[in-house]
Parts: structure tokens; C-alpha cells; sequence
């Protein structure tokens, strides 16, 4: 059934909307509050139309936020409004009424350098063995973060799948993907409020290559207001990706002997370990650590910390 003639959703063209263009942009949107929302969300959509390329539909998700998403300018958007069904539901409604050849992801809070798409596409077309791009990131006061380079992700202009495994190296407001891809999964997991990228980047990898491209061509804003930092302040987090992981897994069993299963539920073990040492939990620290080792005992950090637990010595910086 199309979005367009689905109950309770309500979709509006604006009178520029391109017909028939390469890529699709897709805004999901949710405010708690509508200031300073409104404004990030203007700035996100001006960094769309300063693309140097051009050949894109723009659409805006409203996900059932308190008071309507009001753009200031809305004559080149489709807009839709919906009840609430989460980041991925909202993509999801965009992409069944996307018409491009390319998704292309932006966060309502985040920009895009003017270059972003037409690297991204160029990448996409000469390669078509890709099914996904990615890009590094900057935040907001211009400090770059961490490339896939420096993380060790990125072999020449491909992130592989066990790297990507390992932890979620794509960044969501920096992907360009094919949209025949997206359609040959279930798209975003809509019972998801946090890693339901993460859960599609999983299946898609299983499907072609993943390309990065080494350059930070999207800006990335941190604040409060966001899921990730309720998720993260309240340590659910950890939950949440287990579950990613838990449920990949049930859908491609014939991974589950991989090392690269092992080493990731290693990492996760030990990050939630870490934070439980950080707050003197030390019984569920020692817990958490030695389930880190079972799974890669290689890792000395585990053993350095699990003694640290024993002794009740707090950590002294962070640690991964």
C-alpha cells in the first residue's frame, strides 16, 4: 500500500518537488522541543540545496512530534506526517515514497558539506559491486572525529564486513545507498529506538561492498535532546545493540562461528564492563570483564582491568 493512502499519514508536494531524480534525501524528524529543533532541521534541509549536485527529491518525515515540523521553506519538499514510529519506521515511510535510484540519510540535527552527493555518486556509479558509501564525520565546532582510517576500519576504499561487525563504523547522516539494495531487506527495524542502522547496515553488508570515502563531508551535531544521548546516559545502549546483534545472528546462523563474532561480543562486554569500573561497581565489573575474556582472551586490556576490578582501583582514562 502506498504511504500516500495510508490512514493517519498525511503526505504534501510541494510545487518544486523533482520528478524522477537520482537520489532521494531522507529527513526523519522528531523534536521534543521545536526550538532549537526547528532550526537545526532548517539548517540540515540549506545544506541539501547547497549541494553542488542537484539531482535529488527532498523528503521530510514528521514522526509524530509534539507540535508539527513547520520548514521554513517547504516548496521543494515532500512532507509527511505520521504517528510515531521511530527513526527507522520513518525512513521506512520515506523510502516507499522515495522515486530515486539512491538514499541518501540526513538526521534532522545534522549537515552535509556542499560536495557530500556528488562524490558519493560518483563513487557509487564507477563501482558496482557497492551497495553503500560512507564518509568521515565532523562535529559541529569543526574538530574531526575519529576517521575509518584511524579506527583501522578501512581497507583502501572498503570498510569489510568483519570490521563493520565489530562495531557500527557508519555513520548514519553520512550514507548514500542504492535503493534496489534497501528492497531486497525488511528495511529499518521499526521496533528499534536506537541501532536500527546498525541492523540494516548488517544485512545490506551481506549483500555487496561497503565503500568509504576518506573525507568528513558530513557535520555532526551533539545535544541533549537526541535518542543516543538518552540511551546513552541511561546505559541502555548496551542493550539495545546486543539485541542487533542477537537478532543478525538468528537470521544468518552460519556466521556465529566467525572470530569476528567472538572478538565483537569481546568489545561489547568489555565496554559495559568499563563503564560498571568507572562507577565502583566492581562485582559486575569482574563479571562483565571475565565474559569479555571468554570470548577473546587474547586481549590484554580485559586482564589489566579485571585486575583493577579485584583491587577496586577506578580506571584512569577511557578505554575500548
Amino acid at each position: 500500500m502506498p504511504v500516500d493512502s495510508e490512514p493517519d499519514i498525511v503526505v504534501k508536494r510541494g510545487s518544486e518537488v523533482r520528478r524522477h531524480p537520482r537520489v532521494s534525501v531522507i529527513v526523519p524528524a522528531w523534536f521534543r522541543n521545536p526550538q532549537p529543533g526547528g532550526a537545526w532541521l532548517d539548517e540540515a534541509l540549506e545544506s541539501v540545496r547547497a549541494q553542488t549536485f542537484r539531482d535529488w527529491e527532498l523528503i521530510i518525515v514528521d514522526d509524530g512530534s509534539p507540535a508539527p515540523v513547520t520548514p521554513s521553506r517547504t516548496d521543494d519538499l515532500v512532507l509527511v506526517r505520521q504517528p510515531n514510529a521511530g527513526p527507522g519506521g520513518a525512513r521506512n515511510s520515506a523510502v516507499r515514497l522515495a522515486q530515486g535510484e539512491f538514499l541518501a540519510f540526513l538526521d534532522a540535527d545534522d549537515r552535509w558539506l556542499p560536495d557530500k552527493l556528488a562524490r558519493q555518486v560518483a563513487f557509487l556509479d564507477a563501482n558496482p559491486d557497492v551497495v553503500l558509501t560512507c564518509t568521515d564525520i565532523l562535529l559541529t565546532d569543526g574538530t574531526p572525529m575519529k576517521t575509518a582510517r584511524e579506527k583501522r576500519v578501512a581497507v583502501g576504499d572498503r570498510i569489510p564486513f568483519e570490521f563493520l561487525f565489530h562495531e557500527n563504523c557508519v555513520g548514519c547522516s553520512t550514507v548514500v545507498m542504492r535503493r534496489a539494495t534497501f528492497e531486497m531487506t525488511r528495511g529499518m527495524d521499526s521496533h528499534r529506538r536506537m541501532g536500527e542502522d546498525f541492523a540494516l547496515w548488517l544485512r545490506v553488508g551481506l549483500l555487496g561492498a561497503i565503500g568509504y570515502l576518506e573525507a568528513p563531508l558530513m557535520v555532526r551535531r551533539r545535544h541533549a535532546d537526541s535518542l543516543m544521548s538518552d540511551q546513552m546516559h541511561d546505559g541502555s545502549w548496551w542493550q539495545r545493540e546486543r539485541e542487533v546483534y542477537d537478532e543478525f545472528l538468528a537470521e544468518a546462523p552460519h556466521l556465529r562461528s566467525e572470530p569476528f563474532v567472538a572478538r565483537a561480543q569481546a568489545r561489547l562486554a568489555f565496554q559495559r564492563a568499563w563503564m560498571r569500573l568507572a562507577e565502583r561497581r566492581w562485582a559486575e565489573a569482574r563479571k562483565l570483564f571475565l565474559a569479555s575474556a571468554r570470548h577473546d582472551p587474547l586481549r590484554w586490556r580485559t586482564w589489566v582491568n579485571l585486575a583493577r576490578a579485584i583491587l577496586h582501583i577506578g580506571p584512569r582514562r577511557q578505554s575500548t
